[in-house]
């Protein structure tokens, strides 16, 4: 008797290898996606953990006559008192003002680790002079400078909040990275990610991938901010204001 064996066909076996790659194309996608998505979750946590140590440090900081206040950010920069991009608050004596209102999130002073964010790039702090000077300290009378929009020239999120703090996302466009140097800016287009390089005001709204571009731009900023009125209760309820 005579075996016939009988194997896949050209036409099966392309079928076959279209499938498969199919499914590791989708299998990539799905894996891509879920890094994605844990890169945001751990930057928000590093942003969460960042905004409780600058509520530690008010309730640790005594100003000469004994208010608390927030601290200075890292300069990025050379100009000024202080070494730039070393993690350590910058201010123009000690004590007194800052050297600069907006710079790095001073890791170092506020005993934070890592110094950056997921992307590998520092995170931005933004802070009201009158909340981070260290002579005079805070009252709960003093208000903040800084505001939180949904866009440019869009509704108010968050208005005359103390301090914020930011990542440029993944792009890191406006950063400042590991070596202390400035990543490039946002494009012309990106009027979002333009406002959060200068703090007047912020923006802060979901993640809009490059592939979908809105008319202000991409946006892959995370923002978070200090609440003035968590911030005071806290420093009420620890007994060091008013």
């Amino acid at each position: 008797m005579k075996l016939k064996f009988s194997g896949f066909t050209l036409v099966e076996m392309a079928i076959v290898l279209a499938l498969i790659a199919l499914i590791l194309g989708t299998g990539l996608t799905l894996l891509s996606a879920q890094q994605y998505q844990r890169r945001i979750d751990e930057t928000n946590a590093l942003l969460n953990d960042a905004r409780e140590a600058l509520l530690g440090f008010a309730l640790t900081s005594v100003a000469t006559d004994t208010r608390p206040y927030l601290p200075c950010p890292d300069k990025t920069t050379s100009a000024g008192a202080g070494t730039a991009n070393d993690g350590q608050e910058d201010r123009t004596a000690s004590p007194g003002p800052c050297v600069t209102q907006e710079g790095n999130l001073p890791w170092v002073t506020l005993g934070l680790s890592p110094q950056i964010d997921t992307w590998s790039n520092r995170m931005r702090y933004q802070v009201t002079a009158v909340f981070s000077n260290s002579t005079t300290g805070m009252l709960l009378t003093s208000t903040g400078n800084l505001n939180v929009l949904d866009a440019v020239g869009g509704n108010t999120i968050a208005a005359n909040v103390p301090a914020v703090i930011l990542s440029h996302g993944q792009n890191g466009l406006g950063a400042i990275n590991t070596a202390g140097n400035a990543n490039p800016a946002p494009p012309v287009a990106s009027t979002d990610e333009t406002a959060n390089t200068d703090g007047t005001p912020f923006v802060s709204h979901s993640i809009t991938a490059a592939k979908d571009i809105p008319a202000n731009g991409e946006f892959d900023d995370q923002v978070i901010w200090l609440s003035p009125n968590i911030l005071f209760n806290r420093m009420v309820q620890a007994g060091r204001l008013p």
